[in-house]
């Protein structure tokens, strides 16, 4: 018992320093037990996004610092998603949507992650939508929310929602 109690506290330390010093609303604290925050996103009427990152990414920090600090991606996110962020060279226990158990770093290995940020978005049944690579600014990132939330997903790609979303905003 006092192991464990030890390894949660560990967990949480870990976890809370090696946060960037922003605010990011819809990041949901998690013990990695997928299938808990999977289920508790679909109660809240959310849905759940991982993003795969690592120390010392500097698209991980422009993440951060600049499209999860946008008034609008704040407000549409944390209405809309959870947040759990994997640490793609970590050793903390994750338990998948399906229930086994691995480590950070097998479950990245896993989804094929190798370089960060990656952006795993899944329905509220743990299978994926979308994944996606890389630095995305706000617009867009608004305009991938509205893609999942609104369910452009289940019959148009991403790129034709996007180009068609970008012409309207120009337009």
């Amino acid at each position: 018992m006092l192991r464990k109690c030890l390894t949660v506290f560990m967990f949480v330390f870990v976890f809370v320093f090696s946060l960037p010093n922003v605010e990011i609303p819809f990041l949901k604290l998690s013990f990695l037990n997928l299938k808990e925050d999977l289920q508790e996103a679909k109660e809240e009427g959310k849905y759940l996004f991982i993003m795969f990152h690592q120390e010392g990414c500097p698209f991980c920090d422009k993440m951060y610092r600049i499209t999860f600090q946008d008034p609008k991606v704040k407000e549409y996110f944390t209405k809309h998603f959870y947040m759990v962020l994997i640490d793609i060279k970590g050793a903390n226990p994750v338990i998948d949507f399906d229930g086994k158990e691995m480590t950070e770093k097998e479950f990245a290995h896993k989804h094929r992650v190798r370089a960060t940020p990656v952006f795993l978005f899944v329905d509220h049944d743990g299978k994926q939508i979308l994944k996606m690579v890389g630095y995305i600014p706000p617009k867009d990132w608004l305009l991938i929310g509205r893609y999942i939330v609104e369910g452009h997903y289940k019959k148009e790609s991403l790129y034709r929602f996007l180009r068609r979303e970008r012409k309207k905003l120009k337009g």
